[in-house]
């Protein structure tokens, strides 16, 4: 009889520390729910400044986002692929500096006069 009740003891133990965590998990599960909610609405509201600052300056913009800087780095470069891992803001920086002029000498060529210019973020 004791082996069954020291058993049914360490079962409900076990039951009480599993309930425990799952509402642990739960609660930080909610927690994140909440953040997300309020970094999305933030970028919603970081979208419609940014909306409202391009019409404040007028005219029409091209933005390029280069979705694959590390993949480019590699394929042009045996120094970029060297330095992915190592530098990886400094490579993607390199790609863009590269693409920006790219694009300023292919557009110069068809006769086009644009502005580039590369906005870097901090710490980017």
């Amino acid at each position: 009889m004791t082996l069954l009740a020291g058993i049914s003891l360490l079962f409900g133990a076990a039951l009480a520390v599993a309930t425990a965590l799952l509402w642990r998990a739960y609660r930080r599960l909610h927690a994140l729910e909440a953040q997300i909610g309020r970094l999305a609405r933030e970028l919603e509201s970081s979208d419609e400044e940014l909306a409202a600052l391009l019409g404040e300056v007028g005219g029409s913009r091209i933005i390029v986002d280069i979705i694959n800087p590390m993949t480019l780095a590699r394929s042009r470069s045996r120094w970029g692929a060297a330095f992915v891992g190592v530098a990886p803001r400094m490579v993607r920086r390199r790609v863009y500096d590269t693409v920006a002029r790219e694009m300023k000498a292919q557009l110069a060529a068809q006769q086009v006069e644009a502005r580039l210019e590369i906005f870097h973020p901090s710490g980017s």
